[in-house]
């Protein structure tokens, strides 16, 4: 076994070439540029420490899990995973290179700069990904900008499969998972609720979705980044553009003068970040609403190949209406987001630390 794992772990050094460039550093790994002999192609290795995996709570086995998830997604929205190599010390992971970045940054970077078609294409994008995890039983569970990567200025791939699981038909996930800032509602009152299922991916996608229109601020977080729970639960957002002079006043104009961006956009945001899972927006009923369908990029299919088990198709309903803070009994009735049964019972996934 151990002579197997160092000829694979030779067998990188054959494909590729490591460059001195540091991508990026986690808590038990590091991502290197690297050039793929055969080819040319640059490429991103992410050398994964095994004596490291232990003590963050994360077991090879589990890393194994976030390759197998990433090689079942195949789409232009999703970072692909090209190889896999293994040695005594480490297990090393041969991803496409994205020479833009995190998604976290570029907002920032271009703060409240970005025109609304641009905004728009960034969104489709980030549903699109969502979608084919959705519609392979996979829910991400730790979607927020900083996992997706930007690739040739305009594409987004969604990247770090860490924490996604799949997710049985009619079961809901018991413990707690992701980044607080951008989990929902039902992943706090659990108590309540019993648990979240694959909504939880878009409540964090109108977070995201919010960072986009607003140059990175959270809806959430103040400028000293303390969260507002209390305002996450109940959905609160705050579309005034602080940039013009009648939302600096602290108030709308006629015909929403002061707000950022369209209604139809801030309708959209608020059907995502809806505290009740059952009315949230579905990513399959999000990525063919009118404002994301008329971003400057051409549509593209929100498809994958290979299932990861068999289920049935659900006919698409006409978009809910939020209806901001969710009780306690709606909260209870967990369901779903592949079909409209109610969840009958809980499944229990190990959950490994957040890595890199």
């Amino acid at each position: 076994m151990g002579q197997a794992a160092g000829t694979r772990g030779a067998q990188l050094e054959e494909r590729y070439f490591r460059q001195k460039v540091k991508l990026g550093e986690g808590s038990f790994g590091t991502v290197w540029r690297a050039v793929d002999r055969q080819s040319g192609d640059t490429v991103a290795i992410k050398q994964l420490d095994k004596a490291s995996m232990p003590r963050r709570g994360v077991t090879p086995q589990h890393v194994k899990q976030e390759i197998a998830l990433m090689q079942v997604c195949r789409h232009e929205n999703i970072l692909q995973l090209l190889d896999k190599f293994e040695d005594e010390a480490y297990m090393y992971l041969a991803l496409e290179y994205c020479d833009g970045g995190d998604f976290g940054d570029k907002i920032r970077e271009q703060g409240l700069g970005l025109s609304e078609r641009e905004a728009a294409d960034w969104v489709r994008q980030m549903c699109q990904a969502v979608c084919v995890l959705h519609t392979q039983g996979i829910c991400h569970r730790d979607i927020k900008p900083d996992n997706f990567m930007v690739h040739k200025r305009t594409n987004l791939k969604l990247a770090d499969f860490g924490l996604a699981t799949v997710i049985p038909e009619k079961q809901l996930l018991p413990g707690a998972c992701g980044t607080p800032a951008f989990n929902a509602p039902e992943q706090y009152w659990r108590s309540v609720s019993g648990g979240y299922s694959f909504p939880v991916d878009m409540w964090a996608v109108g977070v995201s979705m919010y960072m986009v229109m607003f140059g990175g601020k959270h809806p959430f977080m103040d400028d000293d980044q303390h969260l507002d729970k209390k305002a996450l639960l109940q959905g609160k957002l705050d579309f005034r553009d602080r940039s013009s002079a009648t939302g600096f006043l602290g108030f709308e104009g006629v015909g929403g003068m002061g707000l950022r961006f369209s209604e139809e956009a801030r309708q959209l945001c608020r059907c995502l970040v809806e505290p009740d899972p059952h009315r949230r927006l579905p990513a399959q009923q999000a990525v063919c609403t009118p404002w994301l369908r008329s971003s400057s990029a051409p549509r593209r299919a929100a498809t994958s190949v290979a299932p990861v088990h068999a289920r049935s198709e659900s006919k698409q309903q006409q978009a809910p209406q939020p209806s901001r803070a969710a009780t306690p009994q709606q909260l209870r009735r967990g369901t779903s987001r592949r079909t409209s049964t109610p969840v009958q019972r809980m499944v229990s996934v190990p959950t490994p630390a957040r890595h890199s």
